[in-house]
C-alpha cells in the first residue's frame, strides 16, 4: 500500500512538471519593437514623361524594385523574411474628353507591390506586416497636380459624407503633398514631381497596438516613413 501510494505521488508530480513545461515552452520573450526612421539608400527615380502627357505604361517603374531591403530595415530594423508580391494596377486616362496617348492607359502588372515580412510576437510569424505601395499616376507634374488636387478634393468631401478623420499633411512628409482620407485607417496618398502614389499596410506584430488604434500607429510610424523614403529619390 505504501509502495503504490508514493508510486502515485511520484507519477503525479511527473504529471505536474510536464504542464509546467509545456506552459513554459509557450511563453516566449518578445523584444520590444523597434521603430527607425527613412534612410533613403535606393536610386533617384527618373520618369520623364512627355510635356503635357501621360508616361507609356511599359516605362513606369517596377514597384517591387521602388523600396530596398535596407529602406525597410532602416525604419523597421527586426523586419526579417522580406517578400514582395506584384500588384496589378488599371489606368485611365486623366482626361475623359480627350483620347489616351497609345500605351499610356490599361493594366501595368507590377505599377503596385505589396512587401510582406515579419516582426517580434509571441505568436511566430514570417509575415504579419506589410507595406504595399501603389503607382496610381506617373505624368507630366502639371498633370500629376491636378489629379492629385482632384483626388484631395474628393477625399475632403467622402470624409465628410461618411464621417471619417480626413487629414490634409501638405509636405510636412517630403512629398509635395500627402493626405490620408480616414485616419483610422492611415492609407496615404501622396505626390512628387511625375508621381502620384498610395501606402497602405497593416501588423499584427506585439508592440504595434491593439485594434483599433494599430493601423493608426503603424501609419504613423511605418508609412509616414516610407513617404519620406520615397520622396528623397523623387525628382
Amino acid at each position: 500500500m505504501t509502495t503504490r501510494t508514493r508510486t502515485l505521488s511520484t507519477a503525479t508530480a511527473l504529471a505536474g512538471a510536464a504542464v509546467l513545461l509545456l506552459a513554459g515552452c509557450g511563453e516566449k520573450d518578445v523584444p520590444t519593437l523597434d521603430f527607425g526612421s527613412a534612410q533613403p539608400s535606393g536610386n533617384r527615380l527618373t520618369a520623364q514623361p512627355p510635356s503635357g502627357r501621360s508616361l507609356a505604361l511599359a516605362q513606369w517603374p517596377h514597384a517591387c524594385e521602388v523600396l530596398g531591403d535596407a529602406e525597410i530595415k532602416a525604419i523597421l530594423p527586426q523586419a526579417a523574411g522580406i517578400k514582395r508580391k506584384p500588384v496589378k494596377v488599371t489606368i485611365i486616362d486623366f482626361n475623359p474628353l480627350a483620347e489616351a496617348d497609345p500605351g499610356t492607359t490599361g493594366d501595368v502588372p507590377d505599377a503596385g507591390c505589396k512587401f510582406g515580412f515579419g516582426l517580434p510576437d509571441k505568436y511566430e510569424s514570417d509575415s504579419n506586416s506589410s507595406v504595399t505601395l501603389t503607382f496610381t499616376a506617373v505624368a507630366d507634374p502639371a498633370l500629376v497636380a491636378k489629379s492629385y488636387a482632384k483626388d484631395l478634393a474628393r477625399a475632403r468631401e467622402d470624409a465628410t459624407k461618411y464621417h471619417k478623420e480626413f487629414q490634409d499633411l501638405g509636405t510636412s512628409l517630403g512629398p509635395q503633398g500627402c493626405y490620408t482620407d480616414d485616419l483610422a485607417r492611415g492609407n496615404l496618398t501622396c505626390r512628387q514631381g511625375p508621381y502620384e502614389y498610395e501606402l497602405s499596410g497593416t501588423s499584427t506584430a506585439d508592440g504595434v497596438g491593439e485594434y483599433p488604434k494599430a493601423d493608426r500607429n503603424w501609419s504613423d510610424k511605418v508609412l509616414r516613413q516610407v513617404a519620406r523614403t520615397l520622396s528623397a529619390r523623387m525628382p
